[in-house]
């Protein structure tokens, strides 16, 4: 490795083999002088040796300034900041310091601030390092660099901000936008989250997210233009059908008829992916109860009773153990279960048309697949082997 400090023939190089760099036959004599007490006893002095000498000097002197040229400028002319070019293969691998600035600097012009440093791990297959930044809860930042010339690979990072560091046209914007939606709140912002991602789209670009939050919406652009928003909607937009429809979806999850209260009514758009309406029942202290309908058309989309799921305190079996007590559970009476809702609410024959696949990274949660296109649906399991969550799967569509 190079050290900051610059060797001292560094400097000597730059200067040259001389000090003042005017040539004059007075200089030439003093070469000639020099080699001559460092070679045999010279030779009686025709009248042309004073001329030879002073040409045999002139020669010295060209090829130590070509050499001093040679080092300043390097093979290909290009001078650099040390003032030697190197041949690539002799170049030596940046720093570890010198790799964490490059990160820190990435940092700072993404998101604008610094995080701690937490920790940096070299790849000694692929010649790449690995440099991650943490701050709990606030900020963090994992980078892939090239050790040898710390070029970026590959790059995620996103921090927090409060609502006083948040520039006040992306307020302004998101205000706007989330109006045009349908919301009708205030917006009073309490703070955003900047997420940032290099190195995994499609034509290798950055992509930078914005999610500017209120207590009652948030709303989220990606590189400048609009993505996705929810808000909280009144209860009295919500036709009364509707609020029938939910409480009969979450009948069928259940062998006892419960009243459920309506306490909150949340309204999810995306663009180009969908705009859902999320009605919530209870105060959440025993889990999320709610229904999710496509907005436009009213169709059932998810029935969650998290409530049924509570795990029982006395219950000692290790999660090892409730993995592969789910695991086994039997596949008839799981595919019964969920054919229940989704007879009902698709017209279908999940039983007939559907094939039952478990997913082992998430016991419980099982996948129908449908043999004729039909949608696929997700149902998690409690250890009772009772349903109490039911999806139709689509494209993910959180903020």
């Amino acid at each position: 490795m190079m050290d900051e400090r610059e060797p001292q023939w560094y400097e000597q190089a730059r200067k040259g083999p001389f000090q003042d760099a005017r040539f004059t036959d007075s200089s030439a004599e003093q070469v000639m002088r020099r080699l001559r007490t460092e070679s045999e006893p010279a030779r009686p002095r025709s009248r042309r040796m004073p001329r030879l000498a002073v040409m045999a000097a002139v020669i010295l002197l060209l090829l130590a300034g070509a050499a001093t040229l040679y080092l300043k400028l390097g093979p290909s002319g290009a001078e650099t900041p040390a003032g030697v070019t190197l041949p690539v293969e002799d170049k030596a691998e940046l720093t570890d310091e010198a790799l964490k600035k490059i990160a820190e600097q990435l940092i700072l012009k993404q998101l604008g601030r610094k995080i701690p440093f937490e920790k940096l791990e070299h790849e000694q297959r692929t010649g790449r390092v690995q440099l991650v930044y943490s701050e709990y809860s606030k900020a963090y930042a994992m980078l892939r660099l090239n050790a040898e010339t710390g070029e970026a690979d590959a790059y995620t990072m996103n921090a927090a901000f409060g609502a006083e560091a948040i520039d006040s046209k992306l307020i302004s914007d998101a205000r706007e936008k989330l109006q045009e939606l349908g919301y009708t709140g205030e917006f009073s912002v309490t703070g955003s989250t900047r997420y940032v991602d290099y190195g995994r789209s499609p034509d290798h670009s950055v992509q930078v997210q914005n999610v500017i939050t209120a207590a009652d919406a948030a709303i989220n652009f990606t590189n400048g233009a609009y993505e996705r928003a929810y808000f909280e909607m009144d209860q009295n937009e919500v036709i009364e059908e509707l609020k029938q429809a939910g409480l009969e979806a979450l009948g069928m999850l259940r062998s006892s008829s419960l009243e459920d209260q309506l306490t909150r009514v949340i309204r999810t758009t995306a663009e180009g992916a969908g705009d859902e309406i999320s009605l919530y029942y209870g105060d959440g202290r025993g889990g999320d109860t709610f229904v999710t309908f496509d907005y436009a058309t009213s169709a059932v989309l998810d029935v969650a009773d998290y409530a049924l799921n509570l795990a029982d305190l006395g219950d000692s079996r290790t999660d090892e153990e409730r993995d592969e007590l789910l695991l086994s559970k039997d596949n008839a009476i799981l595919q019964s279960t969920a054919a229940v809702i989704a007879d009902r609410l698709y017209g279908v024959k999940l039983k007939e048309d559907y094939t039952l696949i478990k997913n082992e990274p998430r016991p419980g949660v099982i996948t129908f697949e449908s043999h004729s296109g039909g949608p696929t649906i997700e149902a998690a399991y409690n250890m009772d082997g009772v349903m109490y969550s039911f999806s139709i799967k689509r494209a993910s569509n959180t903020l």
